[in-house]
């Protein structure tokens, strides 16, 4: 039995590559379409622009993100419900690990498709680092808990590719590096 193709799925992945490579401005449609080896045509049945499909890609990783996001403001803070959420915030940086040098690429781009939602999603960031910071942070604890965050941000600049560190290593890795930087602050109950 014949399993049924993925299209939107070969698309965005094909559009990742692309972008990733040579850049958003820089990749049409028609490469994308000729990549996926469909026709453009069908490539706008799916996506009627270049925006739309970006938009799509990146806005799953939005979409994710913001769900660990919501967790923070319904969670009080402890050592062990921030290992979780720090785990799930990791897990989600790491399904997305693709989309990151989309993002860093053409940031330009991103800032056009997503406005507002970029402005939200910047203020959700800057609360679950305030959240990670613990109870009663100081200024040094916030300095901190946005450092490991970026750690955790690093893997979408790093440039492994999976072959080179498994979703499973990078993943214990980043997790041992961001516990380490929060082990710094001040203040947090045992």
């Amino acid at each position: 039995m014949q399993q049924a193709r993925d299209t939107k799925a070969e698309i965005h992945r094909a559009a990742l590559e692309l972008f990733s490579g040579q850049g958003y401005e820089k990749t049409s449609l028609r490469e994308i379409a000729e990549q996926v080896g469909i026709t453009k045509a069908s490539l706008y049945y799916h996506y009627s622009s270049k925006q739309e499909l970006l938009k799509a890609i990146i806005g799953t990783f939005f979409d994710d993100i913001n769900a660990v996001f919501e967790r923070i403001e319904t969670t009080p803070w402890s050592l062990a419900v921030e290992q979780e959420l720090l785990s799930e915030y990791l897990d989600v940086v790491i399904k997305h690990r693709g989309t990151g040098p989309t993002l860093l690429r053409d940031i330009a781009a991103v800032l056009a498709a997503f406005g507002d939602d970029l402005d939200d999603l910047i203020a959700r960031s800057r609360n679950f680092q305030s959240w990670l910071a613990g109870p009663d942070p100081e200024p040094r604890d916030r300095v901190i808990a946005s450092a490991a965050v970026e750690v955790v941000g690093a893997v979408l600049s790093s440039g492994l590719e999976p072959a080179q560190l498994s979703d499973a290593e990078l993943r214990q890795t980043l997790l041992e590096a961001a516990t380490a930087v929060l082990s710094g602050r001040r203040n947090i109950p045992s």
